[in-house]
């Protein structure tokens, strides 16, 4: 009796499984287009002729939009807008300035700079991150002048007035003697700080306590992130140009398998497999997770001017990655090209006065036409940070 034939071992078996998959996948993502207009085809078919032609009635109107949201023409290049949005927008809403893991020890600072706010963050001797406007209590000089550092006491190099970590003031030269004077009338001006379950910290400089446009997502990080690398590029163009999701193509974040490409090639259904996941974590800031959740990218796009912004980068890591240098280095490239697109997409735009993707933009222009009817009602601009 013959022996029966031998089945294909399983080194064959298993790439012959994925070809067919990945055929059947693509098979389905080329006919679903077709079904699904015969399916919107048989539905409006068997609705009511007067419903049928009211639905092709309301599909053929434009999408009005109410007048209270009309933009004005100069939304992207006006000067006197743009101080109205530092008062409006950035003076009073929650920003996300960096991440808890880059403060290890007591004493331990950055220093940053949003629009005309110059201010840093430390780790106290308590534990607790405290945010301080960068500005001596004495003649308003820059308490830190460094980037980042580390030191339990900050001096000013003007006069020499020091602050402890707390932002406490410890030593007034010349002033401590005098009738009157108190230290604890001197301290730094404190800005309100909020740390996310993630660990990324967020500054309001509204003493008042307004949330203004607060965004706060949970993005569940259980692992401890390190940075990699921080950097930042100047921009030509309006800060609010950047602001809708998907600005910025970082494919660079996507990690995938031998099986995921194969099916990403064979079909677009699975476009979107090409973006990282993206997360708002403020008006400014969008943070980026890589498909295998390792890498970790966040993009804040900080006004500098009505035609100027610096996008400030952070690329962090979840784990020791000896690849790690290369990945910033294509991400890098990805968002300088983003970037040339930005701004030759302005230039256009601003010439033309048009609002692309306006649904992005009315947040933004509801809360700036609410403090403007607010410092009319108050009889002059009104800036709600804790200097004033």
């Amino acid at each position: 009796m013959e022996a029966l034939p031998s089945l294909p071992s399983e080194r064959i078996l298993v790439p012959l499984l994925a070809v067919a998959s990945a055929a059947f996948v693509a098979y389905i993502a080329l006919q679903l287009p077709r079904w699904t207009h015969r399916i919107s085809r048989r539905l409006l078919s068997s609705l009511p002729k007067s419903t049928a032609k009211e639905a092709a009635f309301e599909e053929s109107q434009p999408v009005i939009v109410s007048k209270e949201l009309d933009f004005p023409s100069d939304w992207w290049t006006s000067r006197k807008l743009f101080e109205l949005e530092k008062r409006a927008v950035i003076s009073k809403t929650w920003l996300h300035v960096c991440h808890s893991t880059l403060f290890k020890k007591a004493g331990d600072y950055r220093a940053f700079q949003i629009a005309d706010f110059s201010f840093f963050v430390v780790l106290g001797k308590d534990g607790r991150l405290r945010a301080f406007h960068n500005i001596c209590r004495h003649r308003a000089y820059s308490v830190v002048t460094k980037s980042e550092g580390s030191c339990l006491v900050m001096r000013c190099k003007y006069h020499g007035w020091s602050y402890d970590t707390q932002g406490k003031l410890i030593k007034a030269p010349k002033f401590e003697d005098n009738q009157g004077f108190s230290k604890s009338d001197n301290n730094l001006f404190e800005i309100r700080t909020f740390i996310d379950s993630s660990g990324f910290v967020y500054a309001n400089f509204d003493v008042y306590g307004s949330d203004g446009l607060t965004i706060r997502v949970g993005v569940p990080i259980r692992a401890k992130l390190t940075l990699v690398d921080s950097w930042g590029v100047e921009a030509n163009f309006n800060w609010k140009f950047a602001v809708p999701s998907g600005a910025f193509r970082v494919s660079s974040l996507i990690y995938l398998n031998k099986f995921a490409e194969l099916l990403t090639k064979a079909s677009g259904l699975f476009e979107s497999w090409k973006w990282p996941t993206e997360f708002e974590l403020s008006p400014l800031t969008r943070l980026m997770r890589s498909s295998n959740g390792e890498h970790w990218l966040t993009i804040t796009v900080i006004p500098v001017s009505e035609s100027q912004s610096t996008i400030q980068c952070s690329f962090y890591s979840s784990r020791t990655d000896s690849k790690a240098a290369l990945r910033v280095t294509a991400v890098k490239q990805e968002i300088d090209d983003s970037i040339q697109k930005l701004e030759r997409c302005f230039t256009i735009v601003s010439a033309s006065d048009e609002i692309p993707d306006a649904a992005s933009q009315e947040p933004l222009l509801a809360e700036i036409k609410a403090h403007s009817r607010l410092e009319r009602l108050m009889g002059g601009e009104l800036m709600r940070s804790s200097l004033l």
